[in-house]
């Protein structure tokens, strides 16, 4: 695939070089890059969307028995993946599945059963936004209670991280690194540049990596983008110095292995 050249305009999406990089999670989808110096300093993960993929959360608890975490994520659960397990078997006896995707949709029942079993893990089944309502959470109401915490924030939940996101700076203190898929870049860019300006004030972007399961916008952006953030006041960089130059060898690895990465420069 040849490299797709960004447009002059996209320089502001560009991550400051930085010597300590390392991914967590997986080699594919699931897994992020992150700086060393703050993982050796959070001790709790706010995570935005579950699905049925927690390698990034476990690599997390890996490092540090201490660390805790709360998911939210009202789209999974019990029901959600017996549910699936389910049909995987049904759907052998008109073959259109196989022992192998049944002993995976098993495997992530289980894994589900596991992770929300771990007492340093609460998985909160509810809906995040930017409303002030009983039946939804939102951004301010989570990290009051958290205050007292370092913390790295996952947030991958399909579009809704605009909404979620709109006044992140209000308590970007207590928040240490962000690790966040945009999507539908090609239709949702005003909500972009506005939402990134907003984190741009306290933060450095360290890291992008396009998601191949979706391919480019007429500018040469990813229509979805995976990007890292790191708090530029707890970590200032001395000097920034840009990458230009996407995938990143040894750390970005395609999130559909099937597919080739996405490629692009600026």
């Amino acid at each position: 695939m040849n490299s797709k050249k960004l447009d002059k305009s996209l320089k502001y999406i560009l991550p400051s070089k930085i010597n300590d990089l390392v991914r967590f999670g997986n080699k594919n989808d699931s897994g992020y890059v992150i700086s060393k110096k703050v993982i050796k300093k959070v001790n709790f993960m706010i995570s935005f969307g579950m699905s049925n993929n927690w390698s990034f959360e476990e690599s997390f608890l890996a490092i540090n028995s201490n660390n805790k975490i709360q998911i939210y994520d009202h789209t999974v659960g019990y029901d959600y993946f017996f549910l699936g397990l389910l049909k995987s078997i049904k759907r052998i006896f008109y073959f259109k599945s196989n022992p192998k995707n049944v002993l995976k949709k098993l495997s992530e029942l289980i894994g589900y059963h596991k992770i929300i079993n771990d007492n340093r893990i609460q998985h909160f089944k509810i809906k995040v936004s930017n409303k002030n309502s009983h039946k939804e959470e939102n951004l301010n109401r989570i990290l009051n209670k958290a205050k007292d915490k370092k913390i790295l924030l996952s947030i991958d939940i399909e579009g809704d991280e605009y909404r979620v996101l709109h006044d992140i700076a209000k308590q970007s203190k207590f928040i240490h690194l962000i690790v966040i898929e945009f999507h539908f870049l090609d239709k949702k860019r005003f909500l972009f540049k506005k939402v990134l300006k907003e984190l741009k004030k306290n933060f450095d972007i360290i890291h992008i990596h396009g998601n191949n399961y979706t391919s480019f916008c007429n500018d040469g952006l990813p229509i979805t983008l995976e990007m890292t953030l790191r708090n530029k006041k707890i970590y200032p960089l001395p000097q920034k110095n840009l990458v230009k130059k996407f995938p990143v060898k040894k750390l970005d690895y395609p999130n559909f292995k099937d597919k080739k990465d996405l490629q692009f420069h600026y």
